[in-house]
């Protein structure tokens, strides 16, 4: 309590006719303890009220979800590139649902950098997925020299070579121990290319020129078939869970889901049940399909071509003398400077869809199993030994983009999913740079 305080008090207290020492000896004694019990009523009452006041802008500062909701409503998004191309058929309804996917995009961002906030005062906003990076590295892709013809494309240049950054990454939106189930990811950035991408072309102030990008996981096939099914196993992911009764309504969202997506869910846990020992001796898959050339419907394959993954069984990656950064720890072996040694390789290949339909384009769920589908090598990715966790890499994998729309026109993604990826990605963006105040 403070002098201010006091005095306040008396001046309430006289101007509001409480007795004075002169006219208490005629007042009875029930009034005048009725009124002195009035009048610490008050004092009390301003006391509370001027710590509240005092302590007010400290609770505001905090992150809450509730103070960031002007970045949700403000986003700037692109629509589907139009028309469509002849493996394509829009789903009814598909621009309202993604417009809603974005939304909770940029919500997630918004949530679990809160959550970080509250028990890290320095934590940074990270993508709504992949946000755990285990390491940004340079590489070198080199496409093959007897590329066949049919498949060589202004990117797909025989012989062709493109500096490279590959981030190997888990899937969770927030860091999490490398030893929990989770999905893995592999992007990749082909820089010096020719030609602008098509996501330049629509957002040129976020996208820098001459970069191709190449998206890929741990799972061959997307774990949902289109927009609308992933529109409703979002909803259940995003769905609160602050009250007993939100945490049963987001349980019935799941129940829902799995009931009329069987297989979807059984492939959204498996995904995530995948066991990996090394980022750097696993095969990843684009899972949704891609257009090459004019003619060809294709999904990029991307795996070591000597080693095979020392997959750790599920009893040491529970509970054994795994750190919780092992899949980093691995890489850091691999690509220990000294001792000089042998390149990282990886194969860069395409699985074409023979004779693709749009109905089977815009399942990014099916798997191609048709004896005449096929599996071409493009080429190699080259991972020289480095040193990948300077200041500076470790920097600029946190803030670099990549989006499956950052290619070239021949190179399209193709279907609802990738349709809706385009926005989710650019509002994820946007949020997130908004919240670590950093520019395009």
């Amino acid at each position: 309590m403070n002098r201010d305080t006091i005095q306040q008090w008396l001046r309430g207290r006289r101007g509001s006719g409480a007795v004075s020492l002169a006219r208490a000896p005629q007042e009875n004694a029930a009034v005048r303890s009725l009124r002195l019990a009035r009048g610490f009523q008050r004092f009390w009452r301003m006391v509370r009220e001027s710590v509240q006041s005092g302590s007010a802008p400290a609770r505001s500062s905090e992150p809450t979800p509730t103070r960031y909701d002007e970045l949700t409503k403000t986003l700037e998004l692109q629509d589907r590139p139009m028309p469509l191309t002849k493996f394509e058929r829009a789903v009814p309804g598909e621009a309202t649902l993604i417009a809603n996917m974005a939304r909770i995009a940029a919500s997630l961002v918004i949530k679990n950098y809160c959550e970080m906030k509250a028990s890290d005062p320095s934590a940074r906003a990270m993508r709504d997925q992949h946000a755990k990076a285990h390491g940004c590295v340079d590489a070198e892709f080199i496409v093959r020299d007897d590329l066949p013809a049919e498949f060589a494309t202004p990117l797909f240049r025989p012989g062709a070579r493109y500096p490279t950054i590959v981030r190997f990454s888990n899937g969770q939106g927030q860091p999490q121990s490398d030893r929990k189930p989770d999905g893995r990811g592999m992007s990749i950035k082909l820089r010096d290319v020719a030609g602008d991408s098509i996501l330049h072309g629509l957002e040129p102030g976020r996208t820098p020129a001459g970069e191709h990008d190449f998206l890929l996981s741990s799972f061959p096939v997307f774990f949902c078939k289109n927009v609308v099914d992933y529109s409703e196993l979002m909803e259940a992911v995003a769905a609160p869970s602050g009250t007993r009764r939100e945490k049963f309504k987001r349980l019935l969202k799941w129940i829902v889901f799995a009931i009329r997506n069987p297989g979807q869910f059984y492939t959204f846990v498996r995904t995530a049940l995948v066991r990996i020992g090394n980022p750097l001796t696993f095969t990843y898959h684009s899972m949704s399909p891609y257009l090459l050339g004019e003619d060809h419907v294709v999904r990029y394959v991307v795996g070591p071509v000597q080693r095979q993954d020392d997959v750790p069984s599920w009893w040491s990656l529970l509970f054994g003398p795994l750190s919780e950064t092992f899949l980093q720890d691995a890489m850091l072996r691999d690509l220990r400077p000294s001792p000089p040694g042998d390149d990282v390789v990886f194969d860069f290949s395409v699985h074409v869809r023979h004779s693709a339909t749009p109905e089977e384009v815009e399942d990014a769920f099916l798997p191609w199993t048709r004896p005449l589908d096929r599996t071409v090598s493009i080429g190699q990715i080259r991972i020289p030994r480095q040193n990948f966790l300077t200041p500076d890499r470790v920097f600029d994998g946190e803030r670099m983009m990549f989006n499956p729309w950052n290619c070239l026109q021949q190179h399209r993604p193709l279907g609802s999913i990738n349709r809706m990826r385009l926005a989710v990605y650019l509002a994820s963006l946007q949020v997130r740079r908004k919240l670590n105040m950093v520019g395009p």
